[in-house]
């Protein structure tokens, strides 16, 4: 488990060692590529220059899918493989990625005809046995999606894909790799590579929280940066890669108390380019959501503009009934997905498949995917590098639980057992299990050694005060933007981001920050909110 010495530790011993594979990035491929790697036997070292999940892999539409839309592309091979890993997924972290239902309103003739047929080639194709697609009834809209008006429709269906934390996913799979040897670090910059008769032989990392620099050595090293491959890449001066074409995706996230759906409501966007977007209830919000337009701003700051937001609002008011405003909206987040570039066209066209190149220099280097394939992908990745270290060993993350290594009920009992003790909300206990899986009885051993730990963060709220310290003691979280934006995805509940609570008290007490020190980081925080937030949701002041 990680402890609160095992950042400062595991740099250390970065310095110290040589490691089979040095993979750099710690979004979902970076993670994905370190666990494969450490279960196939091989000693890995894991860099991230930010936080683990900071980028792209924290700001998807939170769903594990096959994704129809390929079937409408007659990429029935992409659609093949990530409904097989969705249910790979599924059985391998149950806590983690869990059934969403899905309502798929049609609104012209021909579609009552095709929507049915496409369900089943999408069912047959996952090979899935559980919950069949099904014509729903007036009743049934009215019950799921209360806003959508049945007179409208000319019929809806019925169907389930998956969803998760996408944070909390990267997070759980770097932990997982970790207990598997992996020697892992954030906010640890890779700002150059020494080579040794033309081949990478080390990589120059620079410590972002302790201002020093080391030199982490490796028989071979892997780009899993995303959107940043090409930054990596151009550290090796014998690199190249195809280029790549950003394409940025925001979600709006609104109150669930606001916009009422039971299940992720399918919502043509009305407009020529013939996308859909999604209303998927999450927790205390509603996410809404995606675009996917052309993007050439700077990669690290990506911003939600007056332009996506009214192509958001305006197809979800068309379709959903609610008259949602800017006001409405209480956090916002734009994200880039880096896909190989093709011929021209929509970025929405463009494939999903993955890339794995390896340069001259020996940097193999992973891009395009999605967050559903990053298991395939990570196969891939160290299959390429397996073949530069002649090293004979296939990979075992199809059957490798992440998270839960007990049967889920099992733990589930345990943690609903310690939660009543503590007299907690009786909502408590699943929700932890749901986000920390094994580990959600000691997250409440901290509140039961300390009964102001057992408080909630806010009324209403059942986050509770020890989740912040265990971000802070367990899970490597070096700021307040680490805590709330990806380690409890409080960014996403409220204009504050979790600042008006008592988490910046508790990470400052816990991280041992003065004052000055707390404001800062707050301060810091709130300005990378509003940045990317745009004309929507601005942070409100964090408490005093």
């Amino acid at each position: 488990m990680l402890g609160p010495t095992s950042r400062a530790e595991n740099l250390e011993r970065m310095a110290r060692d040589t490691f089979d594979v040095v993979v750099i990035g710690g979004g979902i491929t970076g993670a994905g590529c370190a666990l494969d790697a450490a279960a196939r036997g091989l000693s890995v070292a894991l860099i991230e220059k930010d936080d683990f999940a900071s980028g792209t892999s924290s700001r998807s539409s939170k769903m594990v899918h096959g994704g129809m839309r390929y079937m409408a592309q007659f990429d029935f091979g992409l659609t093949w493989e990530a409904a097989h890993e969705r249910e790979l997924l599924i059985r391998l972290a149950p806590h983690l990625v869990r059934r969403l239902k899905f309502l798929y309103p049609v609104y012209r003739k021909k579609e009552v005809r095709q929507t049915p047929i496409g369900l089943s080639l999408y069912k047959a194709l996952a090979g899935f046995r559980g919950a069949k697609h099904a014509r729903a009834s007036a009743q049934t809209i009215r019950e799921l999606a209360p806003s959508l008006d049945p007179a409208a429709v000319k019929g809806a269906w019925t169907f389930y894909d998956a969803r998760a934390d996408d944070a909390r996913l990267v997070f759980e799979v770097a932990r997982t790799a970790h207990n598997h040897g992996a020697v892992i670090a954030n906010h640890a910059r890779v700002t150059g590579f020494e080579r040794t008769n033309g081949r990478i032989s080390a990589a120059t990392v620079t410590d972002s929280i302790g201002a020093t620099q080391i030199e982490v050595r490796g028989r071979s090293f892997i780009n899993a940066t995303g959107i940043w491959a090409h930054d990596v890449a151009e550290l090796d001066a014998s690199g190249s890669l195809s280029p790549l074409r950003p394409a940025k995706g925001i979600h709006l996230f609104v109150s669930a108390a606001r916009l009422d759906v039971r299940a992720a409501v399918i919502v043509p966007s009305g407009l020529r380019d013939g996308r859909s977007l999604f209303a998927v209830p999450w927790g205390p919000v509603v996410l809404l959501g995606t675009t996917d337009t052309d993007y050439t701003g700077p990669i690290d700051s990506p911003a939600v503009t007056h332009e996506d937001v009214d192509y958001v609002l305006n197809a979800i008011n068309g379709k959903l009934q609610t008259g949602l405003t800017t006001h409405d909206v209480v956090a916002a987040s734009a994200g880039l997905r880096p896909l190989v570039a093709g011929d021209g066209g929509r970025t929405a066209d463009l494939s999903r498949h993955h890339a794995i190149t390896v340069g001259p220099g020996g940097l193999t280097t992973v891009t395009g995917g999605k967050l559903t394939t990053y298991r395939r992908m990570a196969a891939d990745a160290i299959d390429a590098v397996c073949k530069q270290l002649d090293v004979k060993a296939k990979s075992p993350t199809a059957k490798l639980p992440i998270g839960l290594t007990r049967p889920l009920a099992d733990v589930l009992a345990e943690t609903n057992r310690a939660a009543t003790e503590l007299s907690a909300d009786p909502r408590l206990g699943i929700d932890l299990v749901r986000i920390y899986g094994d580990l959600a009885p000691r997250v409440l051993e901290l509140a039961a050694q300390d009964r102001e730990l057992a408080l909630p963060l806010a009324e209403g709220m059942t986050t509770i005060r020890a989740q912040i310290a265990w971000a802070a003691r367990h899970e490597m979280a070096q700021s307040v933007e680490d805590v709330l934006a990806h380690r409890t995805r409080m960014s996403l509940a409220d204009r504050a981001g979790g600042t008006a609570t008592a988490a910046p008290q508790i990470i400052a007490a816990e991280l041992g920050w003065d004052a000055e020190r707390t404001a800062r980081d707050v301060s810091d925080y709130l300005a990378k909110l509003a940045a990317e937030r745009g004309p929507v949701a601005p942070p409100t002041s964090a408490r005093a």
